[in-house]
């Protein structure tokens, strides 16, 4: 898919120079310096064929109010990506700016799939990719990736916290 990029929480390295970059702090690269917690943002509806979002999902104060602002500038069938520390990582932990920890299944909520009961966000992304990536031991490492294939949510209820996961990497498709 072609088109505009917005790369949410860019920093001062966009994923690709052509993004638009959004940061909250002024730097080499941010396009548009705007409060995530602010809203609306500052950006046309149904703008972005493709929109980045690594470790930023777990700094919002409100994780449903940004995913609906991510939605509303999606184009229809944007890609969107989002990485985020895994509730078992220590890097979960150690950021004090962190205001929630999220496991793979939380992605669930957004395609309205989580609950029989419970439709979840007013508006739908398709899950494209879900996975969760581990650090550099070898045969620790090794296996709960093994597990994690076998059955996602059975390694984030019995497992996770014996051999924890790094980061969370979601593709999302937006459906509108």
């Amino acid at each position: 898919m072609s088109g505009e990029i917005l790369d949410i929480g860019c920093g001062t390295r966009k994923v690709d120079p052509s993004a638009v970059g959004m940061d909250r702090a002024a730097a080499p690269g941010v396009d548009v310096v705007w409060d995530l917690d602010q809203y609306p943002w500052p950006l046309a509806a149904d703008r972005f064929s493709r929109i980045h979002m690594s470790h930023v999902i777990e700094h919002v104060a409100d994780a449903m109010r940004a995913m609906s602002e991510v939605h509303r500038v999606a184009a229809p069938g944007a890609s969107v990506f989002i990485a985020t520390p895994h509730f078992s990582s220590h890097n979960s932990y150690v950021d004090p700016t962190h205001v929630r920890h999220l496991a793979a299944q939380s992605f669930d909520y957004f395609s309205g799939k989580n609950f029989p009961s419970f439709v979840g966000a007013p508006f739908r992304f398709e899950i494209v990719s879900l996975e969760v990536t581990f650090g550099g031991n070898l045969i620790l490492d090794s296996l709960g990736r093994a597990l994690s294939r076998l059955s996602l949510r059975w390694y984030e209820r019995h497992a996770a916290w014996i051999l924890p996961a790094q980061e969370i990497r979601c593709e999302l498709r937006a459906v509108k």
